[in-house]
């Protein structure tokens, strides 16, 4: 009987312990409130598995993590199984990488697809024997602003592709007034060497664009959150999160933007 008891005893005491799980906000898009802590959710703060979720937005979602149960994106559909999901499965990297090598058209239509994270500006290599780039054959994107079609030339540096977003979303040198509202880019290779200019089309794909200011507080919740663990399950967790919560961002790039920012390297 004794025993019985003890091991309902544990099982409570481990519900509890699973229940009280710390969870640090990486970011909020909208606005939640924790009613138990009377916090409102932002970046860095934490909170306990078994508090109750007020979405005082609408559409409000949340991304929060601990290092041994997981990632979890906290939504007003979700928040009630959302951490009891997480406790069973930890986060593990899903996310299928796009070509970093551009040495074939494929890999070109490859790379610039779906969403797609930039941070600050893609400075991306490209096969020079593919396509060059010099005064007479570039890059170059359209979208549509305010019912206009504007054409903007892509800069280079060599082999390296240049996609800037305070050079691409200015119309005679001046930033246009609402970017975001720009939700598609077509990417196009032009060339003007022969007798009849030719433009060749890539694809269109969705860019993300957002500055080191504005989201390194949220990946330094991640990096602070693993310190103990490894350089590979920093990189992961990492890598999972820009993009499943923001697009696509080529993990070699990311690399050196983390090393750039946090100085985390690869212990040889």
């Amino acid at each position: 009987m004794k025993r019985f008891i003890t091991i309902i005893l544990g099982i409570l005491l481990a519900n509890i312990a699973i229940a009280q799980i710390p969870y640090k906000v990486i970011t909020v898009n909208g606005e939640i409130m924790a009613t138990k802590a009377k916090l409102t959710l932002q970046n860095g703060i934490e909170v306990k598995s078994d508090d109750n979720f007020n979405f005082l937005k609408p559409n409000s979602r949340a991304a929060l993590i601990n290092s041994e149960y997981g990632r979890v994106v906290l939504t007003e559909t979700n928040a009630a199984q959302a951490f009891a999901k997480a406790a069973f499965a930890p986060a593990i990297s899903t996310v299928s990488s796009r070509a970093a090598s551009m040495t074939t058209l494929a890999d070109l239509k490859g790379f610039f697809s779906g969403n797609m994270l930039i941070i600050d500006k893609l400075e991306q290599k490209i096969d020079a024997s593919l396509f060059p780039m010099n005064d007479q054959k570039h890059f170059f994107v359209r979208y549509n602003y305010n019912n206009e079609t504007i054409n903007k030339k892509l800069q280079f540096n060599g082999d390296r592709v240049i996609i800037n977003p305070d050079e691409i979303f200015a119309i005679d040198g001046k930033p246009i007034a609402n970017p975001e509202q720009i939700s598609e880019i077509t990417l196009f290779y032009y060339d003007n060497s022969g007798k009849t200019p030719e433009s060749i089309l890539i694809n269109s794909f969705r860019p993300v664009f957002v500055k080191t200011s504005d989201i390194k507080g949220e990946i330094k919740t991640i990096v602070d959150e693993f310190k103990s663990k490894n350089y590979e399950m920093i990189i992961s967790e990492v890598y999972d999160y820009l993009n499943n919560f923001y697009g696509y961002m080529e993990k070699e790039e990311m690399e050196k933007w983390l090393n750039s920012n946090f100085e985390l390297k690869k212990c040889n």
